[in-house]
């Protein structure tokens, strides 16, 4: 069973990334769930599958679950059945959902569908799934310290630029915050350059792949066509076979 989050900053392509792994595992016979975790939701359409309701848009069933007597919430409310109901597969039979979105705030902060979203991303986290991917925002607030050991590896997702590199230093301070040991890094949109190759060759963190600048990722958006149908998968599959290298089997 493995436990993939996968991050980075805006625009870099991690929904890419998540839903050509997705489509790689299913295709080696893994039975996959993609769960979407940043507020984008767009990895229902990189995986071919449209409507797919957000969890955190089920009021009455979070009314339901979450809401006790006299104001009270229940901190673990039941969601396994939930899961299931409200996920979509795909032609791979990758299985997708979408968290929605989750109020950020102080520590303080809590409210039922914080409650709610928090208890599907444990139960998905935990359940005996081959593989589970989660594709989620720049920050890894999603996972809080109780979901953190339940993934196996964060893979950050970077450009070959400074800004995406500030990035990667803020997700490895958040990792290590809540208790992820295990980062590895993948370089997307990679341009061949003195300055390019520095930024890789300073990359700290196991390095699982460089996925090289390509104008068919911009044709599968444009033209709203799964990535994994009109890319290279090549590189995708280096860093597939890394991943089970580094987290096993």
């Amino acid at each position: 069973m493995v436990k993939l989050a996968v991050s980075g900053k805006g625009g870099v392509g991690k929904t890419t990334l998540t839903a050509v792994l997705a489509h790689l595992f299913a295709r080696d016979g893994y039975n996959v769930t993609a769960i979407d975790a940043d507020s984008a939701m767009n990895l229902p359409t990189a995986l071919g599958v449209s409507g797919v309701k957000p969890l955190s848009e089920l009021k009455d069933v979070i009314d339901e679950r979450v809401r006790g007597p006299m104001g009270t919430y229940r901190v673990n409310p039941k969601v396994d059945d939930i899961f299931e109901m409200y996920s979509v597969r795909n032609e791979d039979g990758v299985r997708v959902a979408v968290l929605g979105t989750i109020e950020k705030g102080g520590d303080g902060c809590f409210c039922p569908e914080n409650a709610f979203l928090r208890a599907i991303l444990r139960h998905a986290i935990f359940r005996e799934k081959d593989v589970l991917l989660l594709d989620m925002e720049a920050g890894i607030e999603h996972l809080g310290r109780g979901t953190a050991k339940g993934v196996d590896l964060l893979i950050a997702v970077v450009e070959p630029g400074m800004r995406s590199f500030e990035t990667l230093a803020r997700i490895e301070k958040l990792a290590s915050d809540i208790g992820i040991d295990s980062i590895a890094v993948v370089v997307n949109k990679y341009i061949e350059s003195e300055r390019a190759r520095e930024l890789v060759e300073s990359i700290e963190k196991p390095l699982l792949g460089v996925i090289p600048y390509s104008q068919e990722f911009v044709r599968a958006d444009l033209e709203n066509i799964p990535p994994y149908k009109v890319v290279d998968l090549k590189p995708f599959e280096e860093i597939k076979r890394n991943i089970v290298k580094l987290v096993g089997e």
